[in-house]
């Protein structure tokens, strides 16, 4: 009886050192890995569910319920979307989501006083591909129903309707939504494909103005800059760019606050602008004479000495003052992040965007190290160029503040002394080499635009682009295309009162903001556009401005999940907003009427 007790367990050792390396090879999710579930409120009448299921997982359809406590409120009807039929083992033939994200939208029903706070219960099996199946499982969702929009506002982000009478799952179809839903996958696509987001923001306005800063830096090291020394000045100064727009990416997505808005400040861009001129001054060598030793030390150090520390402040400072841009990426992070959780995820995501943007100034950056001449007239040349642009990026941040006519005054200013400069007032010898020839006639076409804008300061003119707008030829207007006339909202009660009359006709909200360089671009080109005038004409316009970014203003934007402008959003006749149609980032002309065309069309035009 010992022998075979004893032969027993020994053959139950060995059938675990056999078994064991091959349940070690095939390793099953933990429940709350290999199963998701999640909830928001649309608004006080809306609920929207979401249920995901890992790749080699599925879940049955028929053992997904949802309710609500407490008991005065309870789910209404609503529709599950179609899955895919299964032969189960254990079940039989079952209808399943195998591997899959499934959103339903359910409408709340209420018997007394609404509650301030509802709790989400859901129940739900699954089981593995491999043949595992899961116990049932429960989890609980607390939301909020007191801040949530009021029933029937435009803040209902709604599934579109056609989807739920198909019966399919409702993939995220605008871009915002597009990237959230990326951040679902595995870590290696969300870093390569936010890094290629991140390449192609990089030659949007929003980066351009740090081309001229970093290059300065790197110019102002003088004959010392080597190749390896300007890659590392440019890895300090995108290093501090990356971290800054990470760092305030997680914490909006957890706050719902834009933080780069509050440094939009007049007094803090009026600053940032005298440190640009104060560098531009010492490209063209008039510290020694002007400026206290003091002083000059400490510019030297961010401008001409260029050490690593200094230059990873001003990548901070530029990421915080010069470019505050939103786009469809970092909006889908931060919405991301402020679904789930998730700031982990979300900060890679967004580092990795970062870094994209920075690539190219990396590259720039470290090429003006090889591509600089060492010693001469050529290297006070270039300085004095550099010297220039860093006064075209304070005039650029001043334009954010300062009344249009002012703004022209400057830019007028800077380049009538540049032509100056440039001799074109002087005469030329007779033996005048061609190079010197061409800056000249150069100097010529900046004196006359330099004039043109002066001009058009005093005209009334509102965009450098389009110095004689404001001028009347023969008796008529010129033929300048006008912006269109947007009614100007700042809270959800004027959104509401607004959305109230628009008569049946479908609306365009439009949210805006005069530090927005996107905005502003949207405002100068598309919006301008003779075709996009014509086809915004069907449309109700309303604006949100969000300037200020005061209390009532970030209401708003935090009522349609947004982290600021730009954005577009669209509403049916019946003012509920086409969500999968809404735009957040800079459309050009012809993509923005391809848009507007769906719009029309899902609005029933």
């Amino acid at each position: 009886m010992h022998r075979s007790i004893t032969h027993l367990v020994l053959l139950w050792m060995l059938s675990i050192f056999i078994i064991s390396p091959a349940l070690a090879e095939d390793e099953f999710l933990e429940p709350e890995q290999a199963f998701q579930f999640s909830a928001r409120l649309l608004d006080q009448t809306h609920l929207e569910v979401t249920w995901k299921s890992a790749k080699g997982y599925y879940l049955y359809r028929d053992k997904l319920n949802v309710t609500i406590k407490p008991e005065t409120v309870k789910a209404g009807n609503y529709q599950m979307p179609q899955g895919v039929s299964h032969e189960d083992e254990i079940f039989g033939k079952q209808v399943v989501y195998p591997g899959m994200t499934v959103r339903t939208t359910i409408p709340l029903v209420y018997s007394g006083d609404k509650p301030a706070q509802i709790t989400v219960s859901s129940k739900f099996q699954g089981c593995a591909d491999a043949g595992v199946c899961y116990p049932p499982m429960t989890r609980d969702i607390s939301l909020n129903l007191a801040s949530a929009p009021a029933a029937g506002s435009a803040a209902a982000a709604t599934a579109p309707a056609s989807a739920a009478a198909t019966g399919q799952a409702t993939p995220p179809a605008s871009e915002q939504d597009q990237f959230a839903e990326i951040l679902r996958g595995s870590l290696l696509t969300i870093v390569g494909l936010f890094f290629l987001a991140g390449l192609a923001l990089a030659f949007t306005p929003c980066v351009f103005p740090m081309i001229p800063i970093l290059s300065a830096i790197i110019v102002g090291q003088g004959e010392r800059v080597s190749t390896g020394r300007a890659f590392g000045l440019s890895l300090s100064y995108v290093l501090g760019m990356a971290l800054t727009y990470t760092v305030i990416g997680m914490i909006a997505g957890v706050t719902g606050a834009y933080l780069q808005a509050f440094f939009q400040n007049p007094w803090v861009l009026v600053g940032f602008s005298i440190v640009f001129v104060l560098l531009a001054l010492s490209m063209f060598g008039f510290y020694n004479l002007q400026v206290p030793a003091g002083l000059q030390a400490r510019l030297s150090g961010m401008g001409k000495g260029g050490s690593t520390f200094s230059t990873f402040v001003m990548g901070i400072l530029s990421a915080l003052i010069v470019g505050p841009c939103v786009a469809a990426p970092l909006a889908g992070a931060l919405l991301y992040i402020s679904q789930t959780g998730d700031v982990v995820l979300g900060g890679v995501s967004l580092f990795a965007l970062s870094l994209g943007m920075g690539t190219p100034l990396l590259l720039i950056g470290t090429s003006a190290g090889k591509l600089l001449p060492r010693a001469g007239g050529w290297m006070d040349a270039v300085k004095y160029v550099f010297g220039v642009l860093l006064l075209a990026v304070a005039i650029w941040m001043l334009s954010r503040i300062l009344p249009a006519w002012a703004t022209m005054a400057l830019w007028a200013t800077l380049l009538i002394i540049s032509a100056t400069f440039l001799r074109v007032l002087d005469s030329l010898p007779h033996d005048a080499s061609g190079w010197m020839r061409f800056a000249k006639g150069f100097g010529v076409l900046l004196m006359a635009y330099g004039l043109l804008l002066g001009l058009g300061a005093v005209t009334g003119a509102k965009d450098p682009l389009r110095p004689l707008e404001g001028i009347s030829f023969g008796g008529g207007q010129t033929t300048a295309v006008a912006a269109p006339v947007f009614q100007s909202i700042s809270t959800p009660e004027q959104l509401r009162q607004a959305l109230a009359s628009t008569q049946g006709k479908p609306v365009l909200l439009d949210f805006y903001a005069d530090w927005c360089v996107e905005c502003v671009r949207m405002e100068n080109t598309t919006f301008r556009d003779p075709q996009v005038r014509e086809a915004m004409g069907g449309f109700q316009l309303l604006r949100a401005d969000v300037t200020e970014n005061n209390a009532e203003q970030r209401e708003l934007l935090k009522q349609f999940q947004l982290v600021g402008p730009p954005a577009i959003l669209f509403f049916d006749p019946e003012s509920q907003e086409i969500r999968n149609l809404r735009l957040v980032g800079y459309k050009d002309a012809t993509d923005f009427l391809e848009h507007l065309a769906r719009v029309n069309s899902s609005a029933g035009k």
